[in-house]
């Protein structure tokens, strides 16, 4: 995936460049349409999914517990996967994501560990939290 995309995502703004250069060949974006269901009921799939634009509902028992948006993240290996331990989730519009397998991550892990310890922790954080970060690691590093 092209660096810039990813340093345009406010999930990844607390990353260096350099992070995001180490992350930027496990990242994949998908694109899916309003209506489509992502994950089906029983345990999350395994992967770690960054919401980048649209909107989806999370269904747990059929139930709507809550909406995902920009910023937000979901999968096995999001740290807030607690909180829907069996959940449906379906677009609500077209849904712009970026993802990373358990393959990704444990390869990215043995080629560099603290990006991914780097990148959990980021995710880990609100979109709020995110957003209010300065780029200026970002800055610094594209200026040297």
């Amino acid at each position: 995936m092209e660096i810039l995309r990813l340093a345009s995502l406010t999930h990844l703004h607390p990353l260096s460049m350099r992070q995001l250069v180490d992350i930027a060949p496990y990242a994949s974006e998908l694109t899916v349409s309003a209506g489509h269901r992502l994950l089906l009921d029983g345990p999350f799939a395994q992967e770690l999914v960054l919401v980048a634009a649209g909107r989806g509902r999370v269904r747990c028992a059929g139930e709507p517990v809550a909406e995902l948006g920009p910023g937000d993240v979901f999968g096995a290996l999001a740290p807030q996967r607690a909180a829907y331990p069996a959940a449906t989730v379906t677009a609500i519009s077209e849904l712009r994501l970026v993802m990373f397998s358990t393959r990704d991550i444990r390869l990215l892990r043995q080629a560099a560990p603290a990006t991914v310890a780097a990148l959990l922790a980021a995710c880990a954080l609100g979109p709020q939290q995110r957003a209010a970060i300065p780029r200026l690691a970002l800055a610094r590093t594209a200026a040297a």
